[in-house]
C-alpha cells in the first residue's frame, strides 16, 4: 500500500523553526541572483583593457547559400555587444518588413515578418555602429551576408570612400551609403527624403565602403549621416554626399571602384530680420538670424518708410558691423523721434544664396532724435599690434566705427619697413567702413613693418572730419628660411574637362590651421611655394561652374557634385625640404 505524501509543519515554538526559515530565505536570495544574472547581458570581468573591435564569427545561413527558404537568420559575435547598437545597425535589402530579435549570449536570431521573394538575392548588412559591452569599441568594417532564394547570387559591387565636409577632407566613419536601382523608376522623381534605398551599407573607420551583391543595372548613390536612423535623408539634420555621376553595372563590368564622395550640409533655412533699433538719429542697427553675404548687400537692399505718412527715410550708407556679418549699420538722413518707421529688406541673401524669408523681412522701430556721440573713429585692425610670424603676402584689414567718404586709399594708409621706406601697396575700400591693405610684392622675411592710418584726413559721411589720431600697427614677418614647398601635377583623364582646377592644402595636427589655395586654368603642374613646415592634406576639385567653391550637388531636385580628389598620404613638410613629384588625379 502506498503511503500518501507526508507534509511537515513546524510550529513557531519549535527550536528548528529559526534555522529552517533562515535556510529558506538564503535560498530565495541566491535563486533571485541567479535568475537576474541569466536575464542580464553580462561580459567577462577583469583582464587587460579591451581595444579590439567586435567581429562576427558565424552566421546562419552560411554566406552565399542558394535556394534559401527559411524565415530567419542568425549572427554570432566574438564578444558581448550592446543589443540596441546591433538592432539599429542591421539592414536587409530588399526590404522584408519588421524584424524580431531574439538574443542568447553573443548570438542573435532575427525573424522576418514577411515571406522572402523567389529568385532574389538578399543582402544583410551589419553596420559599423555596433559596439561591444566592455569598452564601447566599434566594429571596424561593415559585415555583409548574402544569400539567395534562387540559383545564383548577384555579383554587382560598388566600392569607394567618403570624406568629411572640411577642406582637410579627412575620412568619415559611420556614414550610411544608400543605393537606388534606377532601372525601374523615373530618376528625376527619386527623392531620398521620402524613398528608402534598395541597398544599404556603412563606412568603416577609414571612411571606406563596399556595396556587394548588387543586381546588374544603373544606380544612384548617396552618402547620408542618418541622424534619425530612419533610412531617409533629412535636410539640415543629415550631412549628405553625392558622387559626380550615376553608376552603371553590367554583366561584363560588375565592379565600380574608387567612387569618392565628400559630405556637405544642406542649408534650406532662409535668414530672418530679427532686430531693428535706432542707435541715434542717423544710425539704425539691423540684425539677422545668420550671417549675410556682404558682397550682395547694397543701399538698394533696404527700404525705410514712415508708417504714418508712408514717406521714405533715405539710406545714405551701409556697412556690416566688424566681426559680426549677421548685423548691419544703416546710415540715414535725420529721423523724426515722434515717428515710427518700417525697415524692409528688399534683396539680401545668406552665405549660400538663400534669400531673406519674405515673412520675416520687415520690422518697425521708433525714430530717434539723439545725436551721434561716437563719430568717425578707428575701430581696429585684423592683426594684433606687435604680431610676429606674419606671412610674406598678407592681407590686412582696418575697420572704422562709421561710414566715411571714400578717398584714395594711398593718401590715408601707408606701409613702411623698419628703415621707414614706403612699401608699395594696394589699398581698397571693402565697404563704407573698412579697408584692405595688400603689399604689391612679397615682404622680406624676419623684417619689421608698420602700417599707419591717417585718421585726421578721413571725413565722415556727414562731412565732419574725424577727431581721431593717427593709428599704427606693427608686425614682424616670418623667417623665409623656415618655409618649404609642395610641387606636383594634377591629372584628369575625364572627357568632362570643364572648369578650372582648384587645389587646397591645409595643415593638420596641433596649432592653428594654415591653409593655402591656388587655381589652375587646366590640369598640369603646380607649386605651393613658401609654406610653413608641418603636416598637410592636399585636395583638388574641378570648378565646373567657376564659382571658386566646391559644389557638393543636391539630393533633390538632383544635381551631381563637382569632381574632386584627395591625395592619399599626409604631406610632411620640413623647412627648406620641398616635397616634389606629388601626383593627384581627379576622379
Amino acid at each position: 500500500m502506498k503511503h500518501p505524501p507526508r507534509f511537515c509543519f513546524l510550529s513557531s515554538k519549535s527550536p528548528n523553526f529559526f534555522f529552517h526559515t533562515l535556510r529558506y530565505s538564503l535560498f530565495l536570495i541566491f535563486y533571485s541572483i541567479f535568475i537576474l544574472s541569466c536575464a542580464r547581458q553580462m561580459s567577462p570581468q577583469g583582464g587587460p583593457p579591451d581595444t579590439e573591435p567586435p567581429q562576427i564569427i558565424s552566421s546562419y545561413p552560411a554566406p552565399y547559400t542558394l535556394r534559401y527558404n527559411d524565415n530567419k537568420i542568425a549572427v554570432e559575435f566574438d564578444e558581448y555587444v550592446e543589443h540596441r547598437s546591433v538592432e539599429e545597425s542591421i539592414f536587409i535589402s530588399p526590404y522584408i518588413g519588421d524584424l524580431e530579435f531574439d538574443w542568447s549570449g553573443t548570438e542573435v536570431e532575427i525573424t522576418f515578418s514577411e515571406k522572402l521573394r523567389s529568385k532574389t538575392t538578399y543582402v544583410v548588412t551589419v553596420g559599423t555602429d555596433v559596439v561591444d559591452i566592455r569598452n564601447k569599441n566599434r566594429m571596424a568594417q561593415a559585415f555583409t551576408l548574402a544569400f539567395s532564394t534562387g540559383d545564383e547570387i548577384d555579383r554587382g559591387a560598388i566600392q569607394g570612400s567618403v570624406f568629411s565636409a572640411k577642406r582637410t577632407a579627412t575620412s568619415a566613419e559611420g556614414v550610411m551609403i544608400f543605393a537606388y536601382l534606377l532601372d525601374h523608376m523615373n530618376a528625376d522623381t527619386l527623392n531620398p527624403q521620402t524613398l528608402k534605398p534598395d541597398y544599404i551599407s556603412q563606412t568603416g573607420s577609414g571612411g571606406d565602403f563596399f556595396l556587394r551583391h548588387l543586381a546588374i543595372g544603373s544606380y544612384r548613390i548617396f552618402a547620408i549621416r542618418d541622424e534619425y536612423r530612419n533610412l531617409l535623408y533629412d535636410p539640415e539634420a543629415d550631412e549628405f554626399g553625392i558622387p559626380f555621376r550615376d553608376i552603371r553595372l553590367t554583366a561584363e563590368d560588375t565592379l565600380a571602384s574608387e567612387i569618392l564622395i565628400r559630405l556637405a550640409k544642406e542649408d534650406t533655412t532662409k535668414p530672418r530680420l530679427i532686430k531693428t533699433v535706432s542707435r541715434d538719429r542717423n544710425h539704425i542697427l539691423a540684425e539677422f538670424s545668420e550671417p549675410l553675404d556682404t558682397s550682395a548687400a547694397s543701399l538698394r537692399s533696404f527700404s525705410i518708410m514712415d508708417t504714418l505718412n508712408n514717406e521714405p527715410l533715405n539710406v545714405v550708407a551701409l556697412f556690416p558691423n566688424p566681426g559680426k556679418h549677421s548685423s548691419f549699420t544703416l546710415v540715414t538722413t535725420s529721423q523724426d523721434s515722434s515717428r515710427r518707421y518700417q525697415l524692409t529688406v528688399l534683396s539680401a541673401q545668406d552665405l549660400i544664396g538663400n534669400p531673406v524669408n519674405p515673412l520675416a523681412r520687415s520690422l518697425s522701430f521708433q525714430g530717434s532724435g539723439a545725436l551721434d556721440t561716437v563719430g568717425l573713429r578707428f575701430y581696429g585692425w585684423s592683426i594684433e599690434d606687435t604680431s610676429r610670424g606674419v606671412v610674406l603676402d598678407p592681407e590686412i584689414f582696418l575697420f572704422l566705427t562709421d561710414a566715411a567718404q571714400k578717398v584714395n586709399g594711398d593718401t590715408i594708409v601707408q606701409l613702411h619697413d623698419s628703415s621707414g621706406r614706403v612699401i608699395s601697396s594696394r589699398v581698397q575700400w571693402m565697404n563704407d567702413a573698412a579697408l584692405r591693405v595688400t603689399p604689391m610684392k612679397k615682404l622680406e622675411g624676419l623684417m619689421a613693418y608698420a602700417i599707419k592710418l591717417d585718421m585726421p584726413r578721413l571725413t565722415a559721411w556727414s562731412g565732419e572730419l574725424s577727431s581721431d589720431t593717427v593709428k599704427t600697427v606693427r608686425f614682424v614677418t616670418l623667417d623665409a628660411d623656415a618655409l618649404s614647398a609642395i610641387e606636383g601635377v594634377v591629372i584628369d583623364r575625364s572627357v568632362d574637362g570643364k572648369g578650372s582646377v582648384v587645389l587646397e592644402t591645409e595643415s593638420i595636427g596641433s596649432g592653428s590651421a594654415l591653409s593655402y589655395r591656388m587655381k589652375l586654368s587646366r590640369p598640369g603642374s603646380f607649386v605651393f611655394p613658401e609654406i610653413r613646415e608641418g603636416r598637410y592634406v592636399l585636395t583638388a576639385f574641378r570648378d565646373s561652374n567657376e564659382n571658386k567653391s566646391y559644389d557638393p550637388g543636391k539630393p533633390f531636385p538632383y544635381r551631381m557634385s563637382e569632381r574632386f580628389s584627395v591625395y592619399p598620404d599626409t604631406l610632411k613638410l620640413r623647412a627648406r625640404w620641398p616635397i616634389e613629384g606629388v601626383r593627384i588625379e581627379l576622379r
